[in-house]
C-alpha cells in the first residue's frame, strides 16, 4: 500500500498527463487515418490508433490505482510496465525542446519508443485488469475496450470516404492525394493514380500499380510536364526506382536497362542473372 501511495500513484499521474497530451496532439492525425488522408498507410493505423488505445489504457490504470482499496502491490507491477513507456516518450522528445535549433530527426526517438511500446502497454493493461480482484476494475476495463472499439467503428463509418469522388471534398491537396492513393492501392487502378494532384504521391502510386500489375508503360508515365518545385526532386529518380522494382518483380533484366542512374542500373543488373 505504501509503494502505491508514494511511488506508483505519482508515476501514474505523470504518465497520464503525458498520455493525455499525446492524445490531444495526435487526435488530428488519428482522424486523418479514418479519412484515408494519412500518407503512412498501415503504419499510421498502428501508430495513431494503437497509440490512442495505449494512452487511454494508461489513463484507465491510473484511475484504478488511485481508487481506494485498489490492487495489492504485487499486481501493480502491470501498472509500472504500462506507465514506464510514457516517461520514456517524454524523455525521447527532450532533444526537440533542449536545442535552440532542433534537427529534423529530433522526434525519431519518440516515434520509436511509441511504436515499440504500444503492445507492451496494452498487454500490461490487460494483465492489470485480468488479475484484479475488483469487479469494478474488470467492468471498467471491459467498458473502456468496448467504448474504444465502438467509437472506432462509428468513426470509420462516418469519416471514411466510400468512393474516390469523396476524396475530392478535402480542402488540402495532400489529403485529397493520399485519399485517392488509398483507393488506388485497393483497386490497383492506374486511372486513380493519374488523377492525384500531388506529384510525389502520384509517382509513388504509379510505381506501386506498375509493379503490382507488371506494366512497364506505367513507369514511363512518371514524368514532369512542367517546372519542378525547388524543394522537390526530379521525376527521373521515381521513374528509375519504378523500373528497378519492376525488374525485380518480373525478374526481367531488360527493365534495368531503362534505369537512367548508372549506380542504380548497375545494382539492378547485379541482382538479376
Amino acid at each position: 500500500m505504501t509503494m502505491r501511495r508514494f511511488w506508483i500513484a505519482p508515476l501514474g499521474i505523470i504518465a497520464s498527463l503525458i498520455a493525455a497530451a499525446v492524445i490531444i496532439n495526435q487526435l488530428r492525425s488519428a482522424i486523418d487515418v479514418f479519412q484515408l488522408a494519412d500518407p503512412t498507410g498501415s503504419f499510421g493505423t498502428y501508430f495513431y490508433l494503437g497509440g490512442l488505445a495505449a494512452n487511454l489504457a494508461v489513463i484507465l490504470l491510473t484511475v484504478c490505482v488511485l481508487l481506494p482499496r485498489s490492487q495489492p502491490d504485487f499486481r501493480l507491477g502491470f501498472a509500472v510496465v504500462a506507465f514506464a513507456p510514457s516517461l520514456l516518450q517524454a524523455i525521447a522528445t527532450l532533444p526537440c525542446f533542449l536545442s535552440s535549433r532542433p534537427g529534423a530527426l529530433c522526434g525519431v526517438g519518440f516515434i520509436f519508443v511509441s511504436y515499440v511500446s504500444i503492445p507492451v502497454v496494452i498487454f500490461a493493461a490487460i494483465g492489470f485488469v485480468a488479475t484484479s480482484g475488483s469487479r469494478s476494475v474488470k467492468m471498467a476495463g471491459i467498458a473502456v475496450a468496448v467504448a474504444f472499439l465502438g467509437s472506432a467503428a462509428i468513426a470509420q463509418a462516418v469519416l471514411a470516404p466510400s468512393t474516390p469522388d469523396q476524396c475530392r471534398d478535402f480542402a488540402e491537396v495532400t489529403k485529397r492525394s493520399n485519399c485517392l492513393k488509398a483507393f488506388a492501392d485497393r483497386t490497383h487502378d492506374e486511372k486513380l493514380c493519374r488523377s492525384i494532384e500531388f506529384r510525389t504521391t502520384r509517382f509513388t502510386c504509379l510505381r506501386e500499380v506498375a509493379v503490382e500489375k507488371q506494366q512497364p508503360p506505367l513507369c514511363d508515365e512518371i514524368r514532369d510536364d512542367g517546372p519542378i518545385p525547388a524543394y522537390e526532386g526530379s521525376a527521373v529518380f521515381f521513374r528509375d526506382v519504378c523500373f528497378q522494382n519492376l525488374a525485380y518483380a518480373m525478374h526481367d533484366r531488360a527493365q534495368c536497362a531503362k534505369v537512367e542512374d548508372q549506380k542504380l542500373r548497375a545494382g539492378c543488373e547485379a541482382h538479376i542473372p
